[in-house]
């Protein structure tokens, strides 16, 4: 395990480990990178130790960025903590995973614009998997002030997902503001909501099992 710059890394378990903030942030401008290699035979559950508050830079701030990028041969859960984007905060996310035959992933992403009683800032995600270089999934998402998709009505300060390779459930599941969809070996869900735990709540009606499981799964 080797770290640099505003994260460290603990492990809390046999196959567990916490990554720590050595800086408050992210703030505007940041990029920072995260390589998890998985082998066969091994399981690797990936935490944060509390929200990521993301915060603007002095003057006009430019995006701050997170980039997630993962060898998955055995089996691989991340679950961070909610993600908060704070007024004039640009923030990309991005999950890029390359899956060997037969390696597992769980990965779920919980985010929120803004604090209370703020304006909310702006979010987007992308997310790729792979499986020996096919795609299995290829999204992408902007939330926030300036996306294109972010209009009223539809304009959620909230949304939750979680991407499930290797627990296959080929049936559409639909319900109030909230879709899970399959995938080749596996499925994705969405929520999203006004509040955080509205989300959480809505992705979990849709899930095969709930949202606060979906990180201890290890098949």
């Amino acid at each position: 395990m080797r770290t640099s710059g505003q994260l460290a890394v603990r492990r809390t378990g046999a196959a567990s480990v916490h990554l720590v903030a050595t800086a408050f942030g992210p703030l505007g401008g940041d990029d920072v990178e995260i390589r998890l290699v998985v082998e066969a035979g091994a399981r690797l559950s990936v935490h944060t130790v509390a929200a990521s508050v993301v915060l603007p830079a002095r003057g006009e701030s430019p995006p701050s960025r997170q980039v997630v990028r993962a060898e998955v041969a055995g089996v691989l859960q991340l679950a961070p903590e909610p993600t908060v984007v704070t007024a004039r905060a640009d923030h990309r996310a991005e999950l890029h995973a390359q899956l060997a035959d037969g390696g597992e992933l769980t990965a779920t992403e919980q985010v929120l614009l803004g604090r209370v009683g703020e304006e909310p800032g702006r979010w987007t995600g992308t997310t790729r998997v792979e499986r020996d270089g096919r795609p299995l999934v290829h999204t992408a998402i902007g939330l926030g002030p300036g996306a294109p998709a972010w209009l009223p009505p539809v304009a959620p300060r909230a949304y939750v997902s979680t991407v499930s390779i290797g627990d296959a459930w080929p049936e559409v599941a639909t319900g109030v503001d909230a879709v899970r969809l399959p995938l080749p070996g596996g499925w994705v869900g969405t929520a999203w909501g006004d509040e955080l735990h509205d989300a959480v709540t809505r992705l979990a009606s849709v899930s095969p099992r709930p949202v606060d499981e979906l990180a201890e799964v290890t098949r």
